[in-house]
């Protein structure tokens, strides 16, 4: 005689909820194929490889291991494959030299990637100081070396600071910035007379990335250390757009600044905020310019400041986005991608030139910096990726169409895998915690196949129990059904042999 279930309506469990944020997954696993990996190569210190795994350890973390020639080891961070073994690992270089063996797998058996040789990242160094200085007044001079390539690899080492003649005047050790790639050093210097001082850093490089010479800096000191300063680039590039910054003393001044071009005004003007005039201006002309900050107060008072840059012909090429997904890999520009509800994730985000990538998105989808969320299974929405460019690269736009579907409905059961069990045995389909899927829908069992060889049992715990009676084979499913617009439906098969 069979007895009422008693079905209980829980919230998935962590592993339920990461099935869905990886998007729709099928619940059959796609023919068995040859274990490999592609991606994996020569590359450069802190600059991201995509490898993408096919074939290994199916449902199981896979890591990139490699050694080098010191016998150095590295990892990357673990990633699941999904059911049939497929992976996306990004992996970044940390040192240079010569890795002589790598593998992915280490739950069954590993791939081989065979040897690589990772480079140390090239630099470029920037001195930065203000256009004007007080004589006597200590004034902050700021060292920086940026990875390029672009790499996330923090330079480390020491920068040397010498003046005109080639003088050292400081030896200054490097500090991890905030900014990915970057690291900095500075020093209060203090203008012994009026007159212009040059300044230029030398970064002597370590083991990962390589040295570098920043251009001459020049400040003018005066007596009165002047009352406005103009920070701009020392090189642009025509078309692509650059910041610039006028800084007014105090910051309690009211009033407007207007920027100039070789003595030309370049904009309209521009008011004081604490002190600060911001301005973007999009270079038109090549060569070496003057330009210049002139600034008005409410009260009558006015002041004036100049800084010579280099604009260079043009970009090199228009900037490219990478936009990887975890778990899938690389976006491609105006592709479609199929996402099922629930589907949760953040994109790993590069450029060409070094600049950060902002997402904006139009229709049922949520964009929060670079995470994306999908928590509808029907219509499109348009995902755009902007780049403001940087020096050499124009900035650059691309797009990429999102179709969302129903998310695919996952339960955690006790059943154990399909296989061989004695008469006779009672095996525990579903524990009195579980019963429901990670969408709310409640799960029901029945047999399929076996007629009175197997039979499902409802004990008084709220579990779900299979008795085997004779042998033979059963076939037990359980089920849940699909929500409309929402969720598909789901479907979970075990046959069990008796003997």
């Amino acid at each position: 005689m069979r007895h009422p279930r008693t079905t209980f309506r829980i919230l998935a469990s962590g592993a339920a909820i990461a099935a869905v944020v990886l998007g729709s997954l099928t619940a059959v696993a796609a023919p068995a194929q040859a274990a490999s990996a592609s991606g994996f190569g020569n590359g450069t210190v802190g600059v991201p490889q995509v490898v993408n795994a096919l074939g290994i350890c199916p449902s199981a973390q896979l890591t990139l291991s490699a050694t080098y020639a010191n016998g150095v080891q590295v990892s990357s961070a673990p990633v699941w494959a999904d059911i049939n073994g497929n992976a996306t690992i990004t992996w970044t270089p940390t040192i240079a030299g010569t890795i002589t063996s790598a593998s992915i797998g280490s739950t069954c058996t590993p791939v081989l990637l065979g040897a690589a040789v990772i480079s140390s990242t090239p630099t470029a160094t920037l001195i930065s100081a203000p256009n004007t200085a007080q004589v006597g007044v200590p004034t902050q001079i700021t060292v920086t070396v940026q990875s390029q390539s672009p790499s996330s690899y923090q330079p480390t080492g020491t920068v040397v600071v010498r003046d005109g003649n080639g003088n050292v005047l400081i030896t200054m050790g490097l500090t991890p910035n905030s900014i990915n790639g970057q690291s900095f050093a500075y020093w209060r210097w203090t203008p012994p007379t009026t007159g212009n001082f040059l300044f230029q850093a030398t970064y002597s490089g370590d083991a990962n990335a390589q040295a570098s010479v920043s251009p001459v800096d020049i400040v003018a000191a005066t007596g009165s250390g002047g009352t406005i300063t103009l920070t701009a680039p020392g090189t642009m590039t025509i078309g692509v757009p650059t910041l610039l910054t006028a800084t007014v003393v105090p910051s309690t001044v009211q009033g407007s600044v207007g920027f100039t071009l070789n003595g030309a005004p370049i904009s309209a003007s521009v008011p004081l905020v604490n002190g600060v005039a911001n301005f973007t201006w999009t270079p038109t002309v090549a060569g070496s310019v003057v330009l210049g900050a002139n600034y008005m107060t409410n009260a009558g008072g006015s002041g004036s400041t100049t800084d010579r840059v280099t604009i260079a012909a043009g970009p090199a090429q228009q900037d490219f986005i990478t936009l990887t997904q975890p778990g899938y890999g690389t976006w491609a520009p105006n592709g479609t991608y199929t996402l099922g509800n629930g589907t949760v994730f953040t994109f790993g985000a590069s450029t060409l030139s070094g600049a950060p990538v902002a997402l904006t998105e139009s229709g049922p989808c949520q964009v929060s910096g670079l995470t994306l969320t999908i928590d509808t299974g029907s219509g499109q929405c348009s995902l755009v990726a902007k780049s403001a460019g940087g020096p050499g690269y124009a900035p650059t736009t691309q797009g990429y169409l999102i179709v969302m579907v129903p998310g695919q409905q996952t339960a955690v059961l006790a059943a154990p895998n399909s296989g061989r069990f004695s008469n006779g045995r009672t095996i525990r389909l579903q524990n009195p915690s579980q019963g429901a899927t990670n969408a709310g829908q409640n799960v029901t069992w029945r047999v399929t196949n076996g007629g009175n060889r197997c039979r499902i049992a409802y004990p008084a715990s709220g579990a779900v129990n299979l008795r085997l009676q004779r042998t033979g084979n059963c076939t037990v499913v359980a089920s849940a059904p699909a929500v409309p617009n929402a969720w598909s439906s789901f479907r979970l098969q075990r046959q069990y042999t008796i003997r």
